[in-house]
């Protein structure tokens, strides 16, 4: 059976074909595409039949091996998501409960097309924050004032030390920091800057929760940003030479990175930080506001200059991730809660974006690689090669129940957060056999190298040329475009252009983030009621970065 049936208009010959012993690809694939257009434009007369009969496309081995396969499960995924939104129809309740359980046992293709089905759900974002976040499309114009009198005025007139973080000049007295200057690094970045002192307001304002503090914004005159004159202390970066920027009063815990001096750090009290935040991160995600970045995600940093995406890392694609344990420095989380708040993104909850999926699952990666990061840094030295050039191996650093206590707490917390009750019984958890493939992944530095290639070495001028080989100990003078440069700059979680070395992980956030987007669906559903939800259309493809 090759072809579709001759009545193409008949739902019920449509569904006996792919019931059948069909072999043909490209005829079961219509076939899928013809049911989805009848729940589209005639849900009404849809049975449990055609729902029984897509999941089964989808469960089915018949096709596993075509390449192309992800779209006809896609399709079958998409169809079923289309008529469970549809609540007024019987038919619906069962079908988000049978793509969970999907969830479960499905791997690669079959996995990733169920997760983005369930991705693509209409979750109706709560009004915890004053959405839609900052308006900084038309920044004030910054305050001018002496550097002399702005720290006077936020170190209440005390005598302080000045010590530089990065961008930000803390201001001390003793071990106490009083406040912090944060600094603009680009005339782009203004806008950025402005919308943090905003987000502290916001957030301190409407999104309190219990052993989570945060900074709040210092202001003169009722202005958050300003123009410095006069002499700041030495030692700051020279990208912040045109001195625009904010101040802050930090919390205590601030700077307090829970990677950060390991041997400070109880287990509880690891439990606590990984926790706290894991759940806030949840509350701001259900409110359609995400932090797109708590540490920074790269495919390739070697390609930024040459790639549109900045060699941004992007987990749908099980690309290999780039640098993670340097990416897992100054995690944007501490002992004391979120931090860098110019990261916030409400574009969500504006505009019914379907990025919640893809961002839970970013968090959560976040997290396990900042915790892998916890066991790494109780040997900061022993990274890259040995003594006789061999992969350095830390496996010994890591405990692997309480990596797995921490993994599986940080998504309870972050479920809670996300769908405001406890976790089900049947949340999808990191299985031990991930927690061990994690360990051995993020312990052994196997993947040290990148490249430089020729085509991206063409796209740098000659000094940013020079300075990216002096910066990483190469001779200055090497010609340029000769030859791909080979660099050790890892580790990284995979070979340079190839897949991610723990593919275990990325079905796990396929698994995770479809899993909270559903239940967040569900329980706003629910709390509504039925009746009561906005017209539902149907669910369409999102952005092709997310898909």
């Amino acid at each position: 059976m090759g072809m579709l049936p001759p009545n193409k208009t008949g739902r019920i010959d449509t569904e006996n074909f792919l019931a059948g012993p069909v072999r043909d690809f490209s005829a079961a694939y219509m076939a899928v595409k013809y049911l989805a257009d009848h729940i589209r434009n005639h849900p009404e007369t849809i049975t449990g039949t055609t729902i029984e009969v897509l999941a089964g496309v989808i469960e089915s081995s018949r096709f596993q091996k075509q390449k192309q396969v992800l779209f006809l499960y896609g399709e079958a995924a998409d169809a079923m998501v289309s008529m469970a939104i549809l609540p007024q129809f019987p038919v619906s309740a069962p079908i988000i409960p049978r793509l969970l359980a999907m969830l479960d046992r499905a791997q690669g293709k079959r996995l990733r097309a169920v997760s983005q089905a369930l991705g693509r759900l209409p979750v109706s974002f709560t009004q915890e924050l004053a959405l839609p976040g900052p308006d900084t499309d038309a920044p004030e114009p910054a305050m001018e004032i002496d550097f002399d009198t702005l720290a006077g005025a936020l170190a209440c007139r005390r005598e302080v030390s000045f010590a530089w973080k990065g961008r930000s000049l803390a201001l001390k007295t003793g071990q106490t920091i009083l406040g912090i200057i944060k600094f603009a690094h680009s005339p782009e970045n203004i806008r950025e800057l402005l919308s943090e002192a905003i987000w502290m307001e916001q957030l301190n304002d409407s999104l309190p929760q219990p052993g989570v503090a945060l900074p709040r914004p210092f202001q003169l005159r009722g202005r958050l940003l300003f123009k410095l004159s006069g002499n700041l202390p030495p030692g700051g970066p020279a990208s912040i030479k045109k001195g625009i920027c904010i101040a802050f009063i930090p919390c205590p815990g601030y700077y307090d990175y829970p990677n950060h001096h390991p041997e400070r750090f109880t287990p509880d009290l690891l439990k606590a930080i990984f926790f706290k935040n894991a759940e806030f991160l949840g509350r701001l995600s259900r409110a359609g506001v995400f932090h797109t970045a708590l540490i920074p995600l790269f495919h390739n940093r070697v390609q930024r200059n040459r790639r549109n995406d900045n060699g941004a890392y992007l987990w749908e694609h099980g690309g290999r991730l780039d640098q993670w344990l340097d990416s897992c420095r100054f995690p944007n989380f501490a002992a004391s809660g979120p931090r860098d708040f110019e990261h916030l993104d409400a574009t969500a909850a504006s505009s019914g974006s379907g990025k919640l999926r893809h961002y839970i699952g970013e968090h959560l990666l976040s997290f396990i690689l900042v915790i892998g990061s916890c066991f790494r840094n109780k040997a900061p030295a022993r990274r890259g090669r040995d003594g006789d050039n061999r992969p350095c191996d830390t496996r010994d650093l890591f405990h692997l129940p309480l990596f797995s206590e921490l993994v599986n707490g940080v998504c309870r917390a972050y479920f809670k957060g996300l769908v405001d009750r406890p976790c089900p019984p049947d949340t999808l958890l990191a299985p031990r056999n991930l927690i061990q493939a994690l360990i051995s992944a993020m312990g052994k530095d196997e993947h040290m190298e990148e490249v430089l290639r020729v085509r991206d070495q063409e796209v740098m001028d000659d000094a940013a040329f020079k300075t990216f080989l002096t910066e990483r100990g190469l001779n200055p003078d090497m010609e340029k475009g000769l030859a791909d440069i080979v660099l050790e700059t890892g580790p990284h979680l995979g070979g340079f252009n190839r897949p991610i070395s723990v593919p275990m992980l990325i079905d796990q956030l396929f698994r995770f983030s479809a899993f909270c987007t559903a239940h967040c669906y569900l329980e706003g559903r629910q709390q509504a009621g039925a009746d009561a939800l906005p017209d539902q259309q149907p669910v369409s493809r999102v952005d092709h970065l997310f898909v």
